[in-house]
């Protein structure tokens, strides 16, 4: 099996019995170059990759490796469900860990699957908030993480320079920002975040392909197009409430769940369309996780107790929701992927996980002593 684009390139090559020099002088570049190449050392420029395929009587997709089927669609989704399920342990850390250690044995089984090569670079990212959250880690702190970081960002190149996939690319972008912030690289991470889209621009391409959908299909189409923009926007100004929650939690909790409450009643009045609760509902639980446990630090014992409450039946009524709604025919004009994803995923197992999981993190942020104030 071809495992890289650098034995790819040696398979092709021994194909047609040619040797790295002679395959160089084709291309114009050292020997030392295709023998970095073969070897995993460097990778071909972009502009070289449609040369290299001439020379070798191959197509570019089997320089990559496509032509075997190894960008499989369905192994990715399988990927990415069980991505979820690890980091959606109790035990954050332990899931992060699982998640890289499977993610990366993953893509060892699926070269050059770039969507599954996102998800690693996404583990390690999620991981390296748990090895030091505060941008302290140094390389040489932690031998395991050391061995995931490097193999990010060898998965990284690959996909920054021959995805096609806007989406992975950005969400790799994305990761490793975080990576390069938590190892106190911040001009690498600058680096990153500069190719990442901007809310100061507001010509986005979901808005004019909305209006795109109804001039050449109709009003139905423009409309349906406009609902899931709206189902799309919460996804970001819910992670920036959960973001700025963390922020206040850790440094100014006094200002938390003042903060929280604003958040949360701008999520509940966007909720009153019921087809955006699957892009909220986590959020909700997070954000009031900051706010039980800033109104226990506080002393606002009362108010955690009704709150923690509230998020339970919450959970348990969106379990309800969920099953209900999937039992509709018209899921596929209500939801995308995302939307319908997450509602699958929410059973009643999971709703209990997750109140378990809000449960651990009041007793590791607020004491054993708290958790009991909350559960009488």
């Amino acid at each position: 099996m071809k495992n890289s684009i650098g034995s790819n390139i040696k398979y092709y090559r021994k194909q047609l019995g040619l040797t790295q020099e002679e395959l160089a002088s084709q291309l114009f570049v050292t020997s030392q170059a295709v023998s970095k190449w073969e070897s995993d050392a460097g990778l071909p420029d972009t502009a070289q990759i449609v040369p290299l395929a001439k020379v070798l009587n191959v197509s570019t997709d089997a320089i990559f490796g496509l032509e075997e089927g190894n960008y499989d669609a369905i192994a990715a989704a399988r990927v990415h469900e069980k991505f979820r399920e690890l980091r959606s342990q109790i035990d954050k850390k332990k899931g992060a860990l699982e998640a890289c250690e499977y993610v990366l044995s993953e893509c060892e089984a699926n070269p050059l699957n770039f969507e599954i090569y996102t998800y690693f670079v996404q583990s390690v990212a999620n991981l390296s908030r748990h090895v030091d959250p505060f941008g302290e880690y140094k390389k040489g702190m932690n031998e395991t993480f050391d061995k995931y970081f490097d193999e990010a960002l060898k998965k990284s190149v690959q996909i920054i320079r021959y995805c096609k996939e806007a989406d992975c690319v950005e969400k790799t972008h994305f990761a490793l920002s975080w990576l390069y912030i938590h190892c106190k690289e911040f001009e690498k991470a600058r680096e990153h975040i500069a190719k990442l889209p901007s809310v100061n621009s507001n010509m986005l391409k979901e808005s004019i392909l909305a209006k795109l959908e109804g001039y050449e299909n109709g009003l139905d189409a423009q409309l349906k197009a406009q609902h899931n923009n709206s189902q799309l926007l919460c996804l970001p100004f819910n992670k920036e409430f959960v973001y700025s929650a963390e922020t206040y939690f850790w440094n100014e909790v006094e200002k938390t769940a003042d903060y929280c409450e604003w958040a949360l009643n701008i999520i509940f009045a966007i909720c009153k369309d019921p087809t955006m609760k699957p892009y909220c509902q986590g959020f909700v639980k997070d954000l009031f996780a900051f706010k039980i446990c800033a109104e226990l630090k506080t002393g606002l014992d009362e108010a955690a107790r009704k709150d923690f409450a509230e998020i339970k039946k919450l959970i348990l009524d969106y379990t309800d929701f969920c099953a209900e709604e999937l039992e509709k025919e018209d899921l596929f004009e209500r939801y995308d992927e995302k939307g319908l994803l997450n509602m699958k995923l929410f059973t009643k197992q999971d709703a209990e996980r997750r109140i378990k999981e809000l449960e651990e993190k009041i007793k590791n942020w607020c004491g054993e002593e708290a958790l009991k104030k909350v559960n009488l």
